[in-house]
C-alpha cells in the first residue's frame, strides 16, 4: 500500500498542482503578479511538472527566493511558495520542517480566505503528522478538511479530501470507509474529467480504482479485487507506472484465483513494461508474489527461480520495501529447503527493515519463522527469546483490534442517538407540515380571490386586443392589395412593352422574307437560276435573322419574370462578334454596309453569352438603321482608363442630339419604329448583366457602348 499512496500522492499532486494558475489573486501591480505567476511554474519545473525530471534542493532555494520577492500582503503566494519550500524539505526526508512550513502555508491560506490551498496544506500535513505518531495533530488535519468538504463542493477539494481519507482508513484497515471515501474520490474525478479531458483526472481515477483493489486484495476477496484492477488499466494508459502497478496486482489476483496462466500472462506484460519503464521495484513485488505461489504449494525450484531473480533486482534498487519482502521470502525458501542458517541469516536481515516500518504483524511473523529455524539448528535460547517477541507483539495486535472493535462499538452507539435526534425531529418537522398546510389553504382562497379578478380584467383586455388585432389585419390586406395592384401595373408595361418591341423588332426581318418571297412569285419566270440560288440563301438568312430575333425576343421576355438565373462563364469576345456580324449581314447588304472589326483589347469576358448576344444584334440592327449607305460600322472591344471592359459599335450616320440621347437612355419618347426599343432591350439586359449604355454622337461618327462593372 505504501507504493500506491506515493502513486496516489504523485497523481493527485500533480492534478491539483496544474489547477494552481486559476486562482489569481487580484494584486495592483500586475508586473509583480505576472513575475510571481512565472515564478510558480519555475517552482512546479523543479517539482517535475510536467516533464517528471525533479530536483528538490533546487525546489528549496527557488521557493525561499519566491517569498522574498512576494509582498507582506500577498498572502496567496506566500501560501504557495510555503507550500513549495514544504514540498522540498518534505523529498529531502527533512520531515520536522516540511511540517513546519506546511503549517506556516496553510496559516496564510487561511488569511487568503483561499479554500483550495488550506486543502493543498491538510493533504500533507495529515500523513506527516501520522508518520511522526503525532495521531492527535492528524485527526485534527483530517476533521478540518471534512469541515472544509461539508462547505465547498469544489471538486478539487472533494477530490483532495477524499484521498487523504481514503488513504488514512487503509492504513488503519477500516476498509469499509476507505471504500466510501475512494468512491467519492472517483465520482469527482469523473465529474472533473468530463468537464475539461485532464489526462491527470484520467490517470488518478485508474489510481483509484487500484487502491479499491487493495481494499479487497485485504479483505481476501480476489473475485472482486480483479474486477477493479482490470477496470484501473483502462484509465493508466498514459501512466506508465501506475499501468505497470496494476498488472503486479493482476499476477497477485489470479494466483489468489489458482489460474497461474493468467497471473503468468501479465508477469510477462510487466516485464516487457518494466523493460522498458526501468522501474524495477513494481517488477520485484511481481517475483515476490509468484515465488511464494510457487512455495506455498512445494515447487521449490519454480520458488527459487523467481526469488533469486528478485534478489538481483534488489541490490539495484536498493529500496527497504523491496529488500525486506526480498529477504523474507528467501528466509521462507532456505527454511523448506532445510537451510536454517540461510534462513536465519536471511531473516537477521528482514528484521532492521520490519522494525523500521513498525507493521506488527510482520513483525510478529517475522520472529515466529526465525524462531522455528533456530529450533530447528537447536538454538534453544535464540528461539524462546524469538517466541517471546512474538507473543509480545501478538498480544498488542489483538488490543488494537479490541480498541478497535471498541471505537466500531461507539461509532454505532454515535449513530443510534442521533437517528433518536432525527425521529425527535420527524415528529416536529409534521407539526410544522400542519402548520404551512394551513398557512396553504389560506394562501390559496387569496390567490383564488385575485384570479377571478384579473380574470374580469383580462376579459376586457382580449376584447381591446381583439379590435386592435382586427385593425391591424384589414391594414395588412390593404398591403398586399397595394402589392398586387403594383404588380399587376408592372405586369401591363412589361406586355405594353412586348407588343412595341415585337412591332420594332419583327417588323425588318418579316418585311425582308416577304419581300423576298414576292420577288421570286411576280418574277419567277425573269429570274435566272444563279438569282433564284442568290435569293434562296438570302431567304435562309433572314428566316434565320427572324428566328434569332425571336429567341431573344423570348428571352428578354424571361428576363422580366422573378427567378431568372444568368449563365456566367468566359465568352469569347472574336466569335461573338463573327456570329452577330453574320446574322446582321444581309440588313447590312441592302444599304451596301460593311461590318468590320476593330481594336480587340480583351479575348474573353465572364458573362451571360446569350444576353449579351441579344445586346450586341440589338446595337449592330440599330447602328445599320442610322447609318450611310456604302459607310461601315466598327465593333469594337476595349479598356477604359479605369481598366473597365466594355464593347462598342460605331457607325457613320446623323447626329443625335443629346436631348434625343438622355430620352433614349430613361425609356422617354419610345413611340416611333426607329427611336429605340432595341437600345430598351439593350439597357434592361445590361442591368442584368451589371453594366450601363452610354451613347456618344456627333457629327461624323455615333458610339454605342455597353460598360461592364
Amino acid at each position: 500500500m505504501k507504493r500506491l499512496e506515493k502513486k496516489i500522492f504523485k497523481g493527485c499532486f500533480i492534478l491539483f498542482v496544474l489547477g494552481l494558475s486559476s486562482f489569481c489573486f487580484a494584486q495592483s501591480n500586475h508586473a509583480v503578479d505576472e513575475k510571481l505567476k512565472e515564478w510558480n511554474t519555475h517552482c512546479d519545473k523543479l517539482k517535475g511538472i510536467p516533464s517528471g525530471i525533479e530536483n528538490y534542493p533546487e525546489l528549496i532555494k527557488a521557493a525561499k527566493i519566491g517569498l522574498r520577492i512576494t509582498p507582506s500582503t500577498n498572502y496567496y503566494y506566500k501560501s504557495v511558495f510555503n507550500f513549495h519550500l514544504a514540498g522540498g524539505y518534505e523529498s529531502t526526508y527533512k520531515i520536522d520542517s516540511a511540517i513546519h512550513y506546511y503549517e506556516v502555508s496553510k496559516k496564510y491560506a487561511e488569511k487568503a480566505n483561499n479554500n483550495s490551498r488550506i486543502v493543498f496544506a491538510l493533504r500533507r500535513l495529515a500523513g506527516l503528522y501520522d508518520n511522526k505518531q503525532m495521531s492527535a495533530q492528524g485527526n485534527e488535519a483530517r476533521n478540518q478538511l471534512i469541515e472544509i468538504a461539508k462547505i465547498d463542493r469544489d471538486e478539487e477539494i472533494q477530490v483532495g479530501v477524499s484521498i487523504v481519507l481514503g488513504e488514512y482508513y487503509f492504513n488503519a484497515g477500516m476498509w469499509e470507509k476507505a471504500l466510501q471515501s475512494y468512491l467519492v474520490y472517483i465520482k469527482y474525478l469523473k465529474l472533473d474529467y468530463a468537464k475539461t479531458k485532464n489526462s491527470a483526472s484520467r490517470s488518478n481515477i485508474g489510481v483509484g480504482y487500484l487502491a479499491i483493489g487493495e481494499i479487497y486484495q485485504n479483505l481476501k476477496r480476489p473475485a472482486e479485487s480483479l474486477s477493479y484492477f482490470k477496470e484501473s488499466t483502462g484509465y493508466l494508459d498514459n501512466y506508465q507506472e501506475g499501468l505497470e502497478t496494476a498488472y503486479k496486482d493482476l499476477v497477485t489476483s489470479y494466483i489468489a484465483l489458482k489460474k497461474l496462466d493468467s497471473g503468468l500472462y501479465y508477469y510477462d506484460k510487466l516485464n516487457k513494461s518494466v523493460y522498458k519503464s526501468k522501474d524495477i521495484t513494481i517488477l520485484i513485488d511481481g517475483q515476490v508474489e509468484l515465488g511464494r505461489y510457487y512455495l506455498a504449494i512445494n515447487k521449490l525450484k519454480e520458488a527459487g527461480e523467481f526469488l533469486y531473480e528478485a534478489e538481483r533486482n534488489v541490490n539495484v534498487s536498493q529500496e527497504k520495501e523491496d529488500l525486506y519482502n526480498v529477504k523474507m521470502a528467501l528466509g521462507d525458501l532456505m527454511l523448506k529447503q532445510g537451510k536454517n542458517g540461510e534462513a536465519i541469516n536471511n531473516y537477521k536481515m528482514a528484521l532492521p527493515l520490519a522494525l523500521y516500518f513498525k507493521n506488527k504483524a510482520s513483525i510478529a511473523l517475522l520472529y515466529y519463522s526465525l524462531s522455528k529455524a533456530e529450533r530447528n539448528l537447536n538454538l534453544t535460547n535464540d528461539a524462546y527469546n524469538h517466541v517471546l517477541e512474538y507473543a509480545k507483539y501478538t498480544d498488542s495486535i489483538k488490543t488494537e483490534s479490541i480498541s478497535k472493535n471498541i471505537i466500531e462499538m461507539e461509532a454505532r452507539f454515535q449513530n443510534g442517538i442521533k437517528q433518536q435526534r432525527i425521529s425527535v425531529l420527524n415528529n416536529e418537522n409534521e407539526i410544522k407540515n400542519i402548520q404551512l398546510a394551513q398557512e396553504k389553504r389560506t394562501r390559496w382562497l387569496l390567490i383564488g380571490v385575485s384570479i377571478l379578478s384579473f380574470f374580469a380584467l383580462g376579459l376586457i383586455y382580449l376584447n381591446v386586443r381583439n379590435k386592435q388585432k382586427a385593425n391591424l389585419l384589414l391594414n395588412e390586406k390593404n398591403s398586399e392589395l397595394d402589392v398586387i395592384n403594383a404588380k399587376l401595373n408592372e405586369s401591363n408595361q412589361t406586355k405594353t412593352k412586348l407588343f412595341s418591341i415585337i412591332s420594332h423588332d419583327l417588323r425588318s426581318p418579316v418585311s425582308q422574307l416577304f419581300t423576298f418571297l414576292k420577288l421570286q412569285e411576280q418574277n419567277a419566270a425573269l429570274i435566272s437560276e444563279e438569282e433564284k440560288n442568290l435569293h434562296q440563301q438570302k431567304l435562309i438568312h433572314s428566316s434565320t435573322n427572324l428566328l434569332e430575333t425571336m429567341e431573344d425576343l423570348l428571352l428578354w421576355s424571361k428576363s422580366q419574370m422573378e427567378n431568372f438565373a444568368l449563365d456566367i462563364y468566359d465568352v469569347e469576345i472574336a466569335q461573338l462578334f463573327e456570329h452577330a456580324s453574320n446574322l446582321m449581314s444581309s440588313q447590312a447588304d441592302v444599304k451596301q454596309i460593311k461590318i468590320k472589326t476593330g481594336a480587340m483589347a480583351f479575348e474573353y469576358l465572364e458573362s451571360d453569352e446569350n444576353l449579351l448576344s441579344i445586346i450586341l444584334r440589338n446595337l449592330l440592327q440599330n447602328a445599320i438603321n442610322h447609318s450611310h449607305i456604302l459607310s461601315e460600322v466598327v465593333l469594337i472591344a476595349g479598356l477604359n482608363d479605369k481598366n473597365q471592359k466594355y464593347i462598342s459599335v460605331i457607325n457613320s450616320g446623323d447626329e443625335i442630339p443629346a436631348i434625343v440621347i438622355e430620352d433614349l437612355i430613361n425609356n422617354v419618347n419610345v413611340k416611333s419604329k426607329s427611336s429605340g426599343y432595341g437600345l430598351l432591350i439593350v439597357k434592361e439586359l445590361a442591368q442584368k448583366l451589371n453594366a450601363n449604355l452610354q451613347i456618344v454622337s456627333n457629327s461624323e461618327i455615333t458610339t454605342v457602348s455597353v460598360l461592364f462593372s
